[in-house]
């Protein structure tokens, strides 16, 4: 049976503690629009445990982020790079898009948003 195929675009947010319940406010009517465009899933994650374990380093003072902040992380995944492209298209157009974003953006600068994109490794 072959695997499926599945594109991830990554997104990981340095939030302010005290602005934790609006970042997710304001971040979950966009996922919303991402869903209800054909993205597959949309997930956020929030942060539990962030010490380096396993002999692996921290990622907070990796990136430089303060104690007074923690790292989120939103997954949204597609089909592949094409769908990725398509749903974004369908968001683009969106009339609400742009007030949405104006209240992520008060709340998070790009400064605190890393993003990358991943694809699945086929099995063989």
């Amino acid at each position: 049976m072959p695997t499926l195929m599945v594109y991830c675009s990554v997104f990981l947010y340095r939030v302010p503690k005290r602005k934790a319940e609006a970042f997710i406010q304001a971040l979950r009517p966009i996922m919303k629009l991402f869903l209800d465009s054909g993205a597959l899933s949309e997930e956020l994650l929030q942060p539990t445990e962030m010490e380096g374990k396993f002999g692996s380093m921290s990622l907070p003072p990796a990136i430089g982020m303060s104690g007074d902040e923690d790292l989120w992380v939103e997954i949204a995944r597609f089909k592949d790079a094409s769908h990725m492209k398509d749903v974004h298209s369908v968001v683009s157009k969106n009339p609400h898009l742009e007030k949405l974003h104006s209240r992520f953006d008060l709340l998070i600068t790009g400064k605190q948003v890393y993003h990358a994109e991943f694809e699945s490794v086929q099995q063989k």
